[in-house]
């Protein structure tokens, strides 16, 4: 769950692939690549290898220098570019969203970067961004979210031992573009139907050829990136890199609104709008010249494992999914998956058994007040004060997102949703997983496998946990203590999409 983890009216083009260009590209190169037969896919834009019968007559006067007015017309009329997406910055800094006016803890500090320079240090809390405090946590998140390169981080830090806050101020470079060994990493955006521009990013092997199966990340619960640090990162990172130089598809991921480079706020996104968000990505992957669109992948991580079969059926009939991945998603109704998880929670937390149970008859008034009832956890607390000594998140959010957000999970049929697909299916799931149940992968497994015997596999990943570290015990894995990378994980995905 990565816990810490207008379009198409005729003015804004649905896709807007920003694409990073290499060189100048011949008619020739162009023709190509568009065919499938050239391998690079920063060497001609989606606008070169649009319908041939308009796209290509225009290219070939454009090159040939015969610009006719009423053509450069037309062609002005039916797309209009938006600027190009905001970096985001790179400040050297990591945090972890705030609980409480006590501020964002910075977990991390780079060697050598801004933050560093500006006399920042691990532990130290940022109590003040910007004008926003940190007592009020989601928009403190959204204004650190909001800064871009060339924006000034303007920010108030508190520090044990220090009497009084201290300014820092440090000016905001862009954030390094992914860099994969074996693989072209193609930053680019889709708008949904909403009218939202969201950052994508494509990777395809350096040495394939021709047209490739796509392959799209239906991503977590919380509002991180998909994108792959240049250090470090946790084992869907380096599944991700594997995929990207060795899975021989073109890998598509697709940031919420507001993460990363993309616009809009992720804490007021509900699972609709993120939905919009997977189905644009989707529609541009398919329309892709070096993807064959009649094998298109999914991977789903965490909640992205539940919404991987609703995402599939948002492709068409003549061209279904070709098989799905999932690791760590869940498969009951999201009511049930909170009270076992809040159950998990505790025990893991050291609280004896009675008092687990006594806290799970709070939590479950509270989230069928909450989920059920479709309120926010703030007005069921205001009713019920006995409830706030166990609600441990904010008044309208619950792990960064919307209470809206939870009241649609709520109301999705996921084992339905699995029941349509006949697709082969790749289960993942980590022995050391304490967000997610082996007895919901057990269910996703069953459910397809009704629908067509031997179609779903279910491996268990020895000592993994949720986002595909390893760990020594459950203990450490809930602790996120002493994480470790075993690539099984990679090796069973990767021999999986070989062998379908």
């Amino acid at each position: 769950m990565k816990l810490a983890g207008r379009a198409r009216a005729g003015k804004v083009p649905s896709t807007d692939l920003q694409f990073l260009y290499i060189g100048r590209t011949t008619q020739d190169e162009t023709d190509a690549y568009c065919d499938g037969a050239s391998p690079d896919p920063v060497s001609a834009s989606p606008e070169e290898c649009m319908p041939r019968a308009v796209a290509l007559p225009a290219a070939r006067l454009l090159w040939s220098g015969l610009v006719v007015a009423s053509l450069v017309t037309d062609l002005a009329a039916q797309r209009v570019e938006p600027p190009p997406l905001r970096r985001r910055p790179a400040w050297g800094g990591g945090i972890a969203p705030p609980a409480d006016s006590t501020g964002a803890t910075v977990g991390r500090v780079a060697p050598g970067s801004a933050a560093e320079r500006a006399g920042v240090k691990v532990g130290d809390r940022l109590v003040w961004l910007d004008g926003q405090s940190a007592a009020d946590p989601p928009a403190f998140m959204r204004r650190y979210r909001a800064l871009r390169a060339g924006d000034t981080l303007r920010a108030q830090v508190t520090r044990d031992g220090v009497a009084a806050p201290f300014a820092v101020t440090i000016p905001l470079e862009p954030l390094p573009a992914e860099r994969i060994p074996g693989a072209i990493v193609t930053y680019g955006s889709v708008v949904t139907d909403r009218g939202v521009r969201l950052r994508t990013i494509v990777t395809r092997p350096e040495r394939a050829r021709g047209k490739l199966p796509g392959l799209m990340l239906v991503g977590w619960l919380s509002c991180s990136s998909v994108e792959i640090p240049a250090q470090g990162g946790d084992g869907l990172a380096q599944v991700f890199k594997a995929i990207a130089a060795r899975s021989n598809t073109v890998f598509l991921r697709v940031e919420k609104a507001g993460v990363g480079d993309s616009e809009g706020d992720c804490d007021a996104t509900d699972l609709d709008a993120e939905l919009a968000g997977y189905r644009a990505a989707l529609d541009a992957l398919r329309r892709r010249p070096d993807v064959d669109s009649t094998r298109i992948y999914l991977f789903g991580a965490s909640i992205g494992g539940a919404l991987a079969p609703v995402v599939a059926a948002m492709l068409p009939p003549a061209a279904p999914v070709r098989g799905i991945i999932v690791t760590g998603g869940f498969a009951k109704t999201w009511l049930e998956h909170q009270l076992e998880q809040e159950r998990r929670r505790l025990a893991l937390l050291g609280r004896a058994p009675g008092e687990v149970t006594a806290a799970l008859q709070g939590f479950a008034e509270l989230y069928t007040e909450f989920l059920i009832r479709k309120r926010t956890p703030g007005e069921v607390v205001a009713e019920r004060p006995h409830l706030r000594e166990i609600w441990y998140d904010a008044p309208a959010h619950q792990y960064g997102r919307p209470a809206r957000y939870y009241h649609q999970v709520q109301a999705l049929n996921v084992l339905e949703a699995w029941s349509a697909i006949s697709a082969p299916v790749l289960i993942l799931h980590g022995e050391h997983d304490w967000i997610m149940s082996r007895e919901d992968q057990d269910l996703v497994l069953a459910a397809v496998n009704r629908n067509r015997p031997g179609a779903a596999k279910l491996v268990v990943l020895p000592g993994t946990g949720h986002d595909l570290d390893t760990f020594a015990t459950l203990e450490d894995s809930f602790q996120g203590r002493n994480a470790s990378y075993d690539p099984r994980p990679e090796r069973e995905i990767l021999a999986w999409l070989r062998a379908h």
